[in-house]
């Protein structure tokens, strides 16, 4: 087994070393030019970031600070929000910035909770100019076992709440001729795979929603500076995706991604004005090789044996250890509270 997946990884980058030198050549090719990302001074900049309690967000938010940009932090997770909170004002301290940070408690998937914090925004920061809806939810079900209810949330949190976002603050925006949004999506959104079928499609739908509305600014405001980009990562280790990354197969060849870089890869984005970014890199000559040169049966070969047949299997453990230590945990207490009374 462990020849064949040699072989296999020798395959792949044979096939995919002709890509990886074009894109260098082509990158030096632009160096050589003078070319060179778009200086940002992100001091002046007011940063709205949803799901930042924890995971991706939180890392977003780190960046952004590092940067020197005013945060408005959104999330239902008050502990976590208020880490982050904390987090990004020391590194502002440290940095001696003027910069400032606000904690905002608001249920996505609800548009009146959406617009009426927004107004709020405006009034404690000002205008917001870098929009990042990151927030994410997966279930962990497959389509068949998932509830009406997780379905609902699935599709309010990943592909309804940035179109609430982007409607509450868009026309600012536009008005002032500067702006960026910044869709978090995922792989899974420009690449289907099997499982998590809600979760995809909702990925599905926010990447259409990026490649749909940039068009749409494009058509109507020719001449607008207000930028849209997509960003697709593949599995990170966040709190979200943490029973998935121990049964991943083939991690040499398709890595987890921490959620630091793919912080680093949002503001190196909005720099470069890249409208879609599908992170590793490499995945995307993956993918074009799986979409267009091999036959479906190795495609999908390939794919079962990155993730397995069954990828939430995993959820499912996960979920069921996380049961036992908590039975655990209170069945300790409670013997510790009888020979307290004894």
């Amino acid at each position: 087994m462990a020849d064949l997946f040699g072989f296999l990884r020798f395959i792949i980058n044979l096939i995919l070393y002709p890509f990886a030198l074009a894109f260098l050549f082509f990158y030096r090719c632009l160096q050589w030019l003078g070319l060179q990302p778009t200086a940002h001074n992100y001091h002046d900049n007011i940063v709205l970031i949803t799901g930042s309690g924890n995971g991706l967000g939180r890392e977003i938010a780190l960046a952004f600070a590092k940067a020197g940009a005013s945060l408005a932090l959104w999330d239902i997770d008050d502990v976590g929000n208020r880490e982050t909170q904390q987090q990004c004002l020391a590194i502002l301290h440290s940095q001696n910035s003027s910069s400032r940070v606000r904690v905002y408690h608001v249920d996505v998937t609800r548009a009146a909770d959406v617009y009426a914090c927004a107004e709020r925004v405006r009034y404690d920061l000002g205008q917001v100019t870098i929009l990042v809806p990151n927030a994410g939810y997966v279930s962990g079900r497959s389509l068949l076992t998932e509830s009406d209810s997780d379905i609902e949330r699935t599709f309010g949190v990943n592909s309804l709440s940035p179109i609430w976002l982007i409607k509450a603050f868009l026309p600012y925006m536009l008005d002032a001729n500067r702006g960026h949004i910044v869709l978090v999506s995922s792989v899974l959104g420009v690449h289907a795979s099997h499982g998590p079928i809600t979760y995809v499609s909702s990925k599905h739908a926010s990447v259409g929603l990026s490649r749909s509305l940039r068009m749409d600014i494009h058509a109507t405001h020719p001449y607008s500076r207000v930028s849209v980009h997509c960003i697709c990562p593949y599995i990170m280790r966040t709190k979200m995706f943490n029973p998935l990354t121990n049964h991943v197969l083939l991690q040499s060849v398709v890595p987890i991604i921490s959620p630091r870089y793919v912080a680093k890869q949002v503001l190196d984005a909005i720099e470069w004005r890249r409208d879609e970014v599908i992170l590793p890199y490499h995945l995307k000559y993956i993918a074009f090789v799986a979409d267009y040169i091999l036959p479906r049966c190795l495609t999908e070969w390939f794919l079962f044996k990155v993730s397995g047949r069954r990828p939430l299997d995993a959820f499912h453990k996960d979920n069921e250890e996380l049961t036992r230590e908590k039975r655990k945990k209170h069945a300790q207490t409670v013997q510790k509270e009888n020979i307290d009374l004894i």
